[in-house]
């Protein structure tokens, strides 16, 4: 997570910060729900998602892992930890409608996390 630069993004910051924290505190067999993943690692457009998010989830229960992708990153935007993946499956089933039809959400284990880094 250390190589990526947020730039000015304040909010990408915070939330990188906080998935460094629970990705050293959080067992490999936890789970998260990937809301999605992109290629385009663009710290600002990244920022405003934060923002308008805001309205729809609780933005302490979003995180962001950059992962790299030879000279560049790639951006996966989780969200919530769960103690295993019916939990992670039942958590998205409440996740906002907007994001249940914008996004091909799936459980993921912070195994499969880690191991992507």
């Amino acid at each position: 997570l250390g190589g990526y630069h947020a730039g000015n993004a304040r909010a990408l910051k915070e939330r990188i910060a906080a998935t460094r924290h629970m990705l050293d505190l959080e067992p490999n067999d936890s789970y998260s729900i990937e809301l999605f993943s992109t290629d385009n690692a663009d710290p600002a457009r990244m920022e405003r998602f934060l923002v308008r998010a805001r309205e729809l989830v609780p933005v302490a229960q979003l995180y962001i892992v950059p992962i790299p992708s030879g000279r560049r990153y790639r951006l996966q935007v989780l969200f919530g930890i769960f103690p295993d993946r019916d939990s992670a499956a039942r958590g998205e089933k409440r996740l906002p409608p907007r994001y249940q039809r914008a996004f091909q959400t799936a459980p993921i284990s912070l195994k499969e996390i880690r191991e992507s880094l």
